[in-house]
């Protein structure tokens, strides 16, 4: 009512002629102002009544009300400086902590310490964020020393903040350093080493990260007890680093501080404990949470799918779906995630479709694990989709994390290679910048070529890696797709080479996976000694590595070797699988050790709980085809309950061949649906080791190795 008096007076001295007594002008009236244009209409009565220098305060504080910080400015850098009047500077440079306007911040900084202003023991700690979001350690680091000349060195606020803001800008030195000092002058709170913990976290020092905040509780003083920051702050640490009975020793303090009501602690803990594999005890936490929210949904449903429970994490989100809870990127993410690792590509991209109707916008990570089931049903058409949705919606956008793009582009590099368009694949590859390039992008690469047939071409690639200042080093799946291509190609003294760069640079006793590779590589390339020497001297043995000699002992006709292993195997209480035996089949078969395949044939089902597959059969075929028993073969093959596919015709028709016997050789060309006559001549001219080769393509699934074989089944050196 005050301020629409004022207008009417304001508007009656333009029509009346008469002397008119000016508005009165208040503090009160001032706080009802809403618009710019009402609190210039104000500041232009206190300039003509002569009252501006008793008001400015108030106008400056109408100004920042109504969001004109520049009007608000104006005045404030005509005003005397005075300690309480430095707020609406602070004022001022809170207004601009935000994206777009962190350099004006700093501007506003400047501008006020140039005028003879001081700063207090807010406006630091504004100052110290605007430099840590933008990553400007110079200009933080020269504000650090207006600090120390104006005797704030000692205020544990300010203290804290530049703290902060060394560590995001990635000057780990100079947080501890400047930490450690005020530790010494006891110059420090429970927001110190949250802060110094946090920083810590942000560059993926975990384990000093825990150092601390064990020194933390040690210090005995009630106040550094840990709070909710504390406790969230190192919780994913404890998952980082898979230390779960670190992370159970502060679930214990969460619980006697009361703080495991906090909804953050609790989603805290079921991540925790999800990423260190004790997924029922996630659930039980995950249980106890009396107000869930998403977060704690997706972090149940992420524990699930990572530790291969992939159907209680679609139970689980189909549970979220009942109950209205609404999903976000994350939830659909996890979800597409599972399907994807266990190479579900079309059930993957059902899901994909389903979150798309849904109206949710996918991330970097959601491409990426469509990418991979797109790879691992060779949907090259919805592959190519997603090349195009990634090209409209996240690659090259200002503001976009490079990492993140580089992520998605080394996924498309993968996906392009396992669905067999290795050159659109390697036309990504090289329109990347030298430095753009990770050793992903590497991998990615040298696999694809690895695993489809280019293995020379990987193996120049992999020297060529060698060749970039040291740009990038390859790390252990690197090393294991060279290792595949030496295997193709039997280059036993580069993969010696590789041997020795793997013992120089320890790879070897971190990844057994690498081993299994070695182990393949010297069978393959004909040294069988120095892969079981590789193999006896494992500390650590999987499927893999008993398979993999296996079927080196197979190959070089060493049967009686492959079931001594096949024997000890057993005896450590390994229960074989499928592929276990059939790589014993396919050995008794190399080394004409007719009788026991045949028994082992036999008692797969019974013994081992095993049903024979194709594979089985074609390898029992080309056992008793070898020893000219191609009757007992026919007789197999008319006993199958499945219908015979083109592995076991080729494998009759490989023992026809060894024993001439045209008119069963003919009977097979003709199963094949192929054209008799020039089949049976090409069977009929090939040497017996290039019908080996020929028999072995056919079942390529089982013979070409861990990088083909187990390792895809699991998780592939380029996954």
């Amino acid at each position: 009512m005050l301020f629409r008096h004022m207008l009417l007076h304001h508007s009656r001295r333009f029509s009346s002629s008469a002397a008119i007594t000016p508005p009165l002008i208040t503090p009160t009236l001032l706080k009802q102002c809403s618009s710019v244009s009402q609190v210039n209409l104000i500041h232009q009565q206190t300039l003509v009544q002569g009252l501006i220098t008793h008001f400015s305060t108030n106008l400056i504080s109408t100004y920042i009300a109504v969001s004109s910080p520049s009007h608000a400015l104006s005045l404030l850098q005509n005003l005397t400086p005075s300690p309480s009047a430095v707020y609406f500077w602070n004022a001022l440079i809170r207004g601009s902590i935000q994206p777009g306007l962190l350099n004006h911040s700093l501007a506003l900084f400047r501008n006020m310490w140039r005028l003879g202003w001081t700063p207090d023991n807010y406006t630091f700690p504004l100052v110290f964020k605007a430099c840590g979001d933008l990553m400007c350690c110079r200009i933080g680091a020269s504000i650090h020393g207006v600090v120390f000349s104006t005797g704030f060195e000692s205020n544990v606020f300010v203290c804290n903040a530049i703290v902060a803001m060394y560590g995001r800008c990635g000057k780990l030195d100079y947080a501890r350093k400047l930490f450690d000092e005020m530790c010494e002058r006891r110059v420090y709170d429970l927001v110190s080493w949250n802060s110094i913990v946090a920083v810590y976290l942000q560059r993926g020092d975990c384990k000093n990260a825990l150092g601390l905040f064990d020194g933390m509780c040690k210090l005995g003083d009630i106040d550094m007890r840990p709070d909710v920051v504390s406790l969230v702050n190192v919780l994913p640490a404890c998952a980082s680093m898979g230390a779960w009975l670190h992370g159970k020793a502060v679930h214990g303090i969460a619980m006697r501080s009361g703080s495991f009501e906090d909804l953050f602690v609790g989603n805290a803990l079921v991540d925790m404990y999800a990423k260190c594999g004790m997924v029922d005890v996630a659930s039980k936490v995950f249980d106890r949470i009396k107000e869930k929210d998403v977060v704690s949904w997706n972090a149940m449903v992420n524990g699930y799918s990572q530790s291969g429970r992939f159907e209680d994490a679609l139970g689980l989100f189909e549970k979220m779906r009942e109950e209205n809870i609404e999903l976000n990127v994350v939830s659909w993410s996890a979800v597409i995630a599972g399907y994807a690792q266990r190479g579900l590509g079309c059930e993957t991209l059902d899901v994909f479709r389903e979150m798309q109707v849904c109206g949710s916008k996918p991330n970097e990570v959601t491409l990426v694990s469509l990418l991979s089931g797109c790879a691992s049903v060779g949907a090259l058409l919805h592959g190519k989709e997603t090349h195009c949705y990634a090209i409209k919606c996240m690659l090259n956008f200002e503001g976009c994390d490079l990492e993140d793009d580089l992520m998605v582009i080394n996924a498309l590099i993968d996906m392009y290679a396992k669905c067999k368009s290795i050159n659109v694949a390697r036309t990504m590859f090289d329109s990347l910048e030298p430095k753009g390039k990770d050793v992903v992008s590497w991998t990615v690469m040298i696999g694809g070529y690895a695993q489809h047939g280019e293995a020379n071409d990987a193996l120049e690639l992999f020297s060529w890696m060698f060749k970039q200042d040291g740009l990038v080093k390859p790390n252990s799946f690197t090393i294991s797709c060279a290792l595949i291509a030496c295997a193709r190609l039997a280059a036993l003294r580069l993969g010696r080479q590789i041997h020795a760069y793997i013992f120089r640079n320890h790879f070897d006793s971190a990844f057994l996976y690498v081993a299994n590779c070695l182990i393949d590589m010297y069978a393959k390339s004909g040294d069988i000694d120095v892969a079981r020497f590789v193999f006896d001297n494992l500390k650590q043995k999987n499927f893999v590595s008993w398979t993999s000699i296996m079927t080196g002992y197979g190959m070089h006709g060493r049967g009686e070797e492959a079931l001594e292993v096949f024997e000890e195997m057993r005896r450590l209480g390994l229960q074989p699988d499928g592929v276990t035996l059939l790589v014993v089949l396919y050995a008794c078969s190399h080394s004409g050790m007719i009788d026991h395949g045949i028994k082992l044939f036999n008692s797969m089902s019974k013994e081992f709980g095993v049903f024979p597959g194709q594979e089985h059969h074609a390898c029992m075929v080309d056992l008793l085809g070898r020893a000219g028993r191609l009757n007992e073969a026919m007789e197999l093959i008319e006993g199958m309950q499945m219908e015979p596919s083109s592995i076991v015709w080729v494998a009759l028709l490989s023992g026809c061949r060894i024993h001439a016997n045209v008119e069963l050789g003919e009977h097979a060309a003709k199963q094949l649906n192929l054209n008799c006559l020039c089949l049976t001549s090409l069977v009929w001219t090939l040497e017996d080791s290039e019908l080996n080769v020929m028999f072995l393509s056919f079942n390529s699934a089982v013979f070409l190795g861990p990088g083909k074989n187990r390792i895809d089944t699991g998780r592939s050196p380029i996954d």
